[in-house]
């Protein structure tokens, strides 16, 4: 039964993004405009998938997502953003703690896949797309991820800016 309802979850944030994906120039800020152009122009040669229903792809090349389709922002819950992800990676589970101010605590129970299986190339593209797919609600600037430390990842708070600010400094 959790099957239907992830998969209709998934069914109606499709048709909900194909259904108003226009978009408002006038309401996105100057911060998100450079933040998009630094995402797609800059850092990223990533080819968009239009069958990968994610929001946010991992540029292996740029180590940086890419945003791989337009959605409103706002229009799921920290919950719901978190099951979207969910259903894109069974291996790597987020469960949601609390939202205090701007940052949205999740846990990641069983962290083994993550920390010790997915190399570090993975984990930080796992980690990156995660975290600009839970900041497209407007209320979330920070993601703090809890799970036990392992070889390639270290629990923490991120943020796109974060995502940003290091790769200016790697592309130098």
């Amino acid at each position: 039964m959790k099957k239907i309802n992830n998969s209709f979850l998934f069914s109606v944030l499709i048709l909900f993004t194909f259904t108003f994906a226009c978009k408002d120039s006038n309401k996105e800020s100057e911060e998100e405009i450079l933040v998009h152009e630094e995402n797609t122009t800059i850092f990223s040669d990533a080819i968009i998938d239009e069958n990968d229903p994610s929001i946010w792809i991992y540029d292996y090349d740029a180590d940086i997502p890419v945003k791989n389709r337009e959605v409103l922002r706002d229009t799921l819950s920290s919950k719901q953003w978190i099951d979207f992800l969910n259903d894109q990676n069974e291996k790597v589970r987020l469960e949601y703690i609390k939202q205090n101010g701007d940052t949205l605590f999740v846990i990641i129970p069983e962290s083994t896949v993550l920390t010790q299986q997915m190399g570090t190339t993975g984990a930080d593209g796992y980690l990156s797309v995660a975290t600009y797919t839970l900041t497209e609600s407007k209320q979330v600037n920070f993601v703090h991820f809890d799970f036990k430390e392992g070889d390639h990842v270290m629990p923490g708070v991120y943020s796109r800016q974060f995502y940003i600010d290091r790769n200016k400094e790697r592309f130098k």
